[in-house]
């Protein structure tokens, strides 16, 4: 159990063609004894591993191919101290299992304290959770949550965890990672705001319902990440720090609001008919209806947040009477529901108003 090192090399018997291995004479030094040659072979160790949770006896640990006595007693050492952590059989499997799975992918043993961490405040063992995976398995969790919670954490692990963090092991997921998510999702802000201003139509379709993220939604997300990895922490120890905690983001300031002047709406028609005529020139035919929604959300406004006089409201009540939705809208224009609670309400609504109601 303790393990034993010695020698090998790659010789073959000139009779049969087998390899010699640790029984090549050449792995001594002339004239016998127990002394080692100093120029023939290399070091190897084996050592026994407990066995399955049925009683099968497991394949010793065998490694080879070390420079020297003292590398391969020190990788020797080290693997009886990952296996003498714990005197529970079943932590010493999975402390096996861990081992020969990082064996395989890195050719190294774990840290010792990384695994005494893990084994102390008794984590998950198992390397090969993803943040994919974990996410997933979030998810499938949270069974006690509203429609529309449900709807914003699925978008944030389909447009955020998944593409940027996913493939990274949860265990070795760090603060560096999260920051550079919110880098890039701050470069794709540059991609959907030069997409929307130009004149390509195929540029702006790339970007078809996709919108700036502003530092209020990057806090949003900051938060679904940070709740999905504390319980991680508390209900399966899979992990022992929560780098989504530490992540400096920008302060989310409210958006300030501007009203629609006579004066602001007359320039965002004009800039509407413009793009409407430029879109016309091209296609060389009627505008379907959804190149002229299109068209009429990329036109750009004053400001994020623009809010409507009372004259514009009554036109669009007035325009809307006959829609199946009439009577949501006039509860939208005439209690002033908080976003949440119109998207919760009619989908979609949580973008209206986009302009001025024409």
């Amino acid at each position: 159990m303790n393990g034993t090192t010695f020698k090998t090399c790659s010789c073959r018997d000139e009779a049969t063609g087998k390899k010699l291995g640790k029984a090549c004479p050449k792995l001594r030094r002339p004239g016998g004894g127990e002394r080692w040659s100093s120029t023939h072979g290399r070091w190897a160790y084996q050592l026994e591993l407990p066995a399955h949770a049925d009683g099968r006896r497991r394949n010793p640990l065998r490694r080879r191919g070390f420079a020297s006595l003292e590398e391969v007693e020190a990788e020797l050492e080290h693997a009886r101290a990952l296996l003498a952590l714990d005197e529970d059989p079943h932590i010493q499997r999975k402390v096996t299992e861990l081992m020969l799975s990082v064996l395989k992918d890195s050719k190294a043993l774990p840290p010792v304290e990384e695994v005494r961490r893990k084994v102390r405040t008794r984590q998950d063992l198992n390397p090969t959770v993803t943040v994919a995976e974990w996410m997933a398995e979030f998810l499938r969790r949270k069974r006690k949550i509203d429609a529309t919670t449900r709807r914003s954490y699925e978008a944030h692990i389909r447009l955020y965890f998944t593409p940027y963090l996913g493939d990274i092991r949860l265990d070795r997921l760090r603060v560096s990672d999260v920051a550079g998510m919110f880098d890039a999702i701050e470069e794709f802000n540059d991609v959907i705001t030069t997409a929307r201003a130009s004149g390509d139509v195929e540029q702006r379709a790339r970007v078809r319902y996709r919108r700036p993220v502003g530092p209020a939604t990057m806090h949003r997300i900051r938060a679904t990440l940070r709740h999905a990895l504390n319980i991680a922490i508390k209900q399966d120890r899979l992990i022992d720090f929560n780098p989504a905690a530490v992540v400096e983001l920008p302060d989310a300031e409210r958006p300030k609001a501007l009203v629609w002047t006579d004066e602001r709406v007359t320039d965002w028609n004009r800039e509407l008919h413009d793009r409407l005529g430029i879109e016309q020139q091209r296609r060389g035919a009627r505008l379907s209806r959804a190149n002229m929604i299109n068209v009429y959300a990329s036109v750009s406004r004053p400001l994020p947040v623009m809010v409507w006089t009372p004259s514009h409201t009554y036109t669009f009540l007035a325009h809307a009477a006959a829609h199946r939705l009439s009577a949501l809208y006039r509860l939208i224009a005439l209690r002033g529901l908080r976003r949440g609670r119109r998207s919760g309400c009619a989908g979609r609504t949580s973008t209206w108003p986009p302009g001025p109601p024409g």
